[in-house]
């Protein structure tokens, strides 16, 4: 019994010195493998490179606004997030669906800041002619008569509203006015009317606001409106002659002629382009610097935030139709 307990403490001390020995290698670590940003491996000179890029943005140059969706949710992306956008893009659209997130308005202020980049809010009539649709869907539905001009032109009014309510709300630096369609009945001009005076209104009232008409320029009515808009975005779809396009969306007579041709960038889900590329754009704006009758003032990439995933480098397409634009500005990014 006495020669059983020695081999047992034998053989328990052995254990325990290698239990004891083992925790002193196999202690786990915490380990960091996140990418170190920039800033982070040298705050100096990122700082200097942020100074450059807002210099650049300060010069005469072609410019690129590109988009972004907004939610209520936390961002789970990087293409979520405003400061993530490419440093050299001019101006970021923010499409909001509900609201916008504490975290990415925090970016706001930041994005101006740091890299002397405006957001602008997209304020967007179609949303509200599919809400009004729904509402009439709704009224048949229930058997109940049509909505009225009036009244399409009140809920236009109001709707409207409550999207540039969250200018001053997150702090934007501008909006963009999406109308893309026609004047042609009684809905359509009322909607339409109620829809840009509402918000030529609330521009009046807040003039440091910089504002961008997005879509068809000629049917706007009211073209003092136009006039004051710093550009015009043209959205070309899936059209290849620009310079067509141009002529047909503006008129014979454009109120503005400072125009921005608004392309989009292939898919993770489509990855065949559609249109004219964001690099054909960027020649194209090129080529037409000395046409007397509009002046091509750059692109904007209208599904910005799927080129995030490009199968190259984030935001490919959007970096190369800067550099492309700009030949002579040092634009390469970090």
């Amino acid at each position: 019994m006495k020669k059983i307990l020695n081999i047992s403490l034998a053989v328990l001390t052995t254990v325990l010195f290698v239990f004891t020995s083992c925790s002193e290698w196999t202690e786990p670590e915490n380990l960091d493998f996140r990418h170190q940003t920039p800033e982070e491996i040298d705050p100096a000179a990122y700082e200097n490179y942020l100074s450059g890029i807002r210099e650049y943005k300060k010069t005469e140059h072609n410019l690129m606004f590109v988009t972004m969706k907004g939610s209520a949710a936390h961002p789970s992306s990087q293409n979520q997030h405003l400061m993530a956008m490419p440093d050299s893009a001019d101006f970021v659209i923010v499409d909001i669906d509900d609201a916008l997130n504490a975290a990415v308005v925090s970016e706001i202020p930041q994005l101006l800041q740091r890299k002397g980049t405006e957001a602008l809010l997209f304020v967007d009539y179609a949303r509200i002619h599919t809400a009004w649709g729904l509402l009439e869907d709704k009224r048949a539905d229930e058997g109940k008569p049509a909505g009225t001009t009036e009244e399409a032109a009140k809920f236009f009014a109001e709707q409207t509203q409550k999207q540039l309510d969250r200018c001053g709300e997150y702090g934007f630096h501008g909006v963009v006015a999406s109308f893309v369609g026609n004047t042609a009945t009684e809905y359509a001009k009322a909607s339409h009317e109620a829809f840009i005076s509402t918000i030529k209104t609330y521009c009046a009232a807040n003039p440091a606001l910089r504002v961008v008409f997005r879509g068809s320029a000629r049917n706007v009515v009211d073209t003092e409106f136009l006039k004051a808009c710093s550009h015009v975005i043209i959205v070309a779809g899936e059209e290849q002659k620009l310079t067509a396009l141009v002529g047909r969306i503006l008129g014979r007579n454009p109120a503005n002629n400072n125009v921005i041709m608004e392309l989009t960038v292939p898919t993770v889900a489509e990855p065949d382009q559609k249109g004219a590329s964001l690099v054909a754009g960027a020649s194209w704006v090129l080529s037409e610097s000395e046409n007397t009758t509009f002046k091509a003032c750059g692109l904007a990439a209208g599904n910005a935030y799927d080129d995030y995933f490009n199968k190259n480098y984030p935001f490919c397409n959007v970096r190369k139709a800067i550099s492309i634009m700009n030949p002579s500005q040092n634009t390469e990014e970090n």
